[in-house]
């Protein structure tokens, strides 16, 4: 047995990953839950019912990401891992203060939120290779997970925070007031969070922490090897459509909260997709690995999220009926959110045994990239004329959602799931951890 060692500062270089992400997400959604309350703050400056609004500060996220998640490799090849977070740490210091000195102007919050956009996308896109570096083989589930929560943590404070800060109540005086503070005060602690990536991340520990070999591959080459593995293609569509709807809800909460009946702009539903999202994140992957099957869950998963999206999308039809369409929206939401974060975390893990060899990684990266892309399209369309087309982009949501329902009949089970305990187990004991 070879003997590894670790050191204990690899936990502050996740900290301080965590911090950087956290803030990061925060700007990706400031004016989300708030989008109405946005609008009318800066109704002077944007057209009418056009594309051009709150919303197309989410728009321009995800677009940023998809364009620098693909040169992120080449990018981290060339300059290397520390000088590539630490020039994304720099970006995100500079815009979020630009964003919140000039937030008063609609179009220096946009170009602030490129600036953003791009140093979120290569800081994501090196969170795999930071905790390969620093992370023993038996540590690197835990530590991504922690990254994972530190993104979820990030939109539900958002959720709660924007709402709080700003005049949300249209039948109040000012309202639309307390934007600028709220971008003044997000952008000191996203410049807080980056410089603790400035000043305490290191490229890596002074000896290697696990015996495992790990590549940085490119999008290319992943999707290359994706694509040869039987039923992937598939999965990857599939699994898209879940990540695209999932960004979408959370980008356009405030239209949908707006959709179900409620004038204020208070991050209700927000909070609670995200809520229940927790829970479901935990409850279903783990009642997955205990009786060792991932298709039967992830088949639920799909069509508890087909459930959720009929309902909202039958929401002007129950005025009809004695069922409270707000009370409705919310059980909906309710239910989105646990299926929408159970299937994320189940699917990355589903895609990892179906792809097996190929890294766990490279399967990660296509399948997220590919859920930006079909949540642009998505988005797009649900913003064309000031979110006149909200409603028919759900009734064609659900059929898509039926659609790919019936799909996941046709996929696998995962090969591996059986033996993949004893492999995991048989690479950690492998690894015999000294601390520093």
């Amino acid at each position: 047995m070879k003997s590894i060692r670790v050191y204990p500062y690899r936990w502050i270089v996740l900290v301080a990953l965590m911090a950087v992400i956290m803030a990061s997400e925060m700007q990706w959604l400031a004016l989300a839950p708030i989008s109405r309350a946005a609008g009318a703050f800066y109704s002077s400056q944007i057209p009418a019912d056009s594309l051009i609004g709150p919303d197309l500060l989410t728009l321009i996220h995800l677009v940023v990401f998809v364009f620098f998640s693909l040169p992120a490799s080449y990018i981290i090849d060339k300059v290397g891992l520390k000088w590539t977070l630490r020039s994304s740490a720099i970006l995100l210091a500079v815009f979020s203060i630009v964003k919140g000195i000039g937030a008063a102007s609609f179009w220096t919050v946009v170009v602030s939120q490129i600036g953003l956009s791009v140093a979120h996308a290569l800081i994501l896109n090196n969170v795999t290779l930071v905790t390969a570096r620093w992370f023993p083989l038996r540590e690197r589930g835990f530590a991504t997970g922690l990254v994972s929560f530190a993104q979820y943590l990030g939109l539900l404070l958002i959720m709660i925070l924007s709402p709080q800060l700003v005049v949300t109540n249209p039948n109040m005086a000012g309202y639309g007031e307390g934007i600028p503070s709220l971008l003044f005060w997000l952008g000191l602690a996203t410049a807080t969070g980056a410089f603790a990536v400035l000043f305490f991340f290191k490229e890596k520990p002074p000896t290697p922490s696990s015996m495992e070999p790990f590549k940085n591959e490119s999008f290319f080459a992943s999707f290359k090897l994706l694509l040869h593995k039987k039923h992937m293609g598939g999965f990857i569509t599939i699994f898209g459509l879940v990540w695209g709807l999932f960004n979408v809800f959370i980008a356009k909460v405030d239209s949908i909260t707006a959709f179900i009946g409620v004038q204020n702009s208070n991050g209700i539903v927000g909070l609670i997709l995200l809520g229940a999202g927790m829970l479901g994140s935990v409850v279903i992957p783990l009642l997955s690995d205990y009786s060792r099957k991932r298709k039967l869950f992830f088949f639920i998963c799909m069509a508890g999220i087909l459930v959720g999206v009929l309902v909202f999308a039958s929401i002007p039809l129950l005025d009809e009926f004695i069922i409270s369409p707000v009370l409705a929206g919310f059980i909906a939401a309710g239910i989105l959110g646990f299926f929408f974060q159970s299937a994320i975390p189940l699917g990355y893990q589903y895609a990892s045994e179906l792809s097996y060899p190929v890294q766990e990684a490279s399967s990660q990266g296509v399948l997220l990239l590919n859920g930006h892309f079909i949540g642009i399209i998505i988005l797009i369309f649900m913003n064309l004329e000031g979110g006149r087309f909200l409603e028919p982009v759900l009734i064609i949501s659900v059929a898509l959602l039926f659609a790919a329902v019936l799909a996941v009949l046709f996929i696998k089970e995962s090969p591996i799931i059986v033996t993949e305990d004893e492999r995991l187990r048989e690479a950690v004991d492998k690894e015999s951890v000294r601390q520093s």
